[in-house]
């Protein structure tokens, strides 16, 4: 009995400490770790790079090929002519559509480093968005894009190739007994 007596004694002399932190403008409210979690989560959100967010099919269909284009340097006007082309017939866009989902494809591509390295996270969150035909036809529109140059063939076969694997993996059927 002495020691529950004890325990409770310590924890109100520590509630007692507490409080009058707070009454003295000491802010201890950091250690509280769910809000510690929730405001972790949101500087990630806030600081993290924005390809990662990305849900719509279409922007990042759109930022995959921009990639694979850039993966050689800057983009050509023969690859930038070539890219317009294709998102107006791959995807049905008019010919301003085109050039602004181009324009904000190469500004979230930014320097390129996470979007060249982790393509699979780049497509995490739309991936479920994606249907086999429109994976297909992402597919066809990176292998395009891919031989347009001859420069860093071996580096965009190699990204095409990544990319494929994750939509392989996605839609692999598991009907197996």
């Amino acid at each position: 009995m002495h020691i529950l007596l004890a325990l409770l004694g310590s924890i109100v002399t520590i509630l007692v400490l507490f409080k009058r932190l707070s009454d003295a403008g000491i802010d201890i409210g950091w250690l509280n770790p769910f809000a510690w979690r929730r405001r972790r989560a949101w500087r990630n959100k806030y600081q993290g790079n924005p390809i990662f967010s990305l849900s719509d099919p279409l922007e990042v269909a759109a930022l995959l090929a921009t990639t694979t284009a850039k993966l050689d340097g800057d983009l050509s006007s023969e690859e930038k002519t070539i890219l317009l082309e294709l998102f107006q017939s791959e995807f049905h866009k008019s010919e301003k559509e085109a050039s602004d989902l181009l324009m904000s494809s190469i500004y979230l591509f930014g320097d390129g480093a996470d979007a060249i390295a982790k393509p699979e996270s780049v497509l995490k969150n739309s991936l479920e968005s994606f249907s086999p035909e429109k994976a297909r036809s992402v597919m066809s529109l990176l292998t395009a894009i891919s031989k347009i140059d001859e420069k860093n063939q071996d580096s965009k076969r190699g990204y095409v190739a990544k990319i494929e694997a994750t939509f392989d993996a996605y839609f692999k059927s598991d009907d197996q007994w």
